[in-house]
């Protein structure tokens, strides 16, 4: 990984896109990765455009988020306000789904707010309505993205707190 980025930085990029630049290697060196990565920013003034199904290491990582349902944006805005705060359904099922590191949750049972389904996807109106468990009748038609906190956007009809 070291290796791959030093060959990016010799073309003196203003943008660096990483497609699951941690997700192979053990905990250990994913953090000082992440730690390199982050001091090359502050170091050259680079963007990096972090690709991830690993929300935990996009949160340390990164600053904004957009989080993407069949190759389209749902939510996006602040990294620690849309996952403190998720106003999409989908946003709020990726979080459920987050193993807690406490031995103590073991046996607890989880709730992730989504439908498990084996319909063949509708391509009418929103992407995630088949598995959403909020539903409602205004979804056959496609929502967009709509400003619902302090540069905080979500393409849902339903006000989720």
């Amino acid at each position: 990984q070291r290796v791959v980025l030093a060959r990016a930085l010799a073309l003196k990029p203003k943008i660096i896109l990483a497609d699951e630049p941690v997700s192979m290697l053990d905990v250990s060196i994913r953090a000082e990765m992440l730690e390199l990565m982050r001091e090359l920013q502050k170091k050259y003034q680079i963007s990096f455009i972090y690709i991830t199904h690993d929300l935990a290491t996009a949160k340390y990582f990164g600053q904004r988020i957009a989080i993407l349902y069949l190759g389209k944006i749902v939510e996006t805005g602040p990294i620690n306000q849309v996952l403190s705060a998720p106003k999409h359904p989908y946003t709020q099922a990726l979080i459920d789904a987050i193993s807690e590191p406490d031995p103590d949750n073991i046996h607890k049972e989880r709730k992730i707010r989504i439908i498990e389904t084996s319909e063949k996807k509708d391509s009418e109106g929103c992407r995630f309505k088949s598995r959403c468990p909020y539903v409602i009748e205004q979804c056959e038609i496609e929502p967009n993205l709509e400003k619902v906190g302090n540069e905080h956007f979500s393409a849902c009809y339903v006000k989720i707190n």
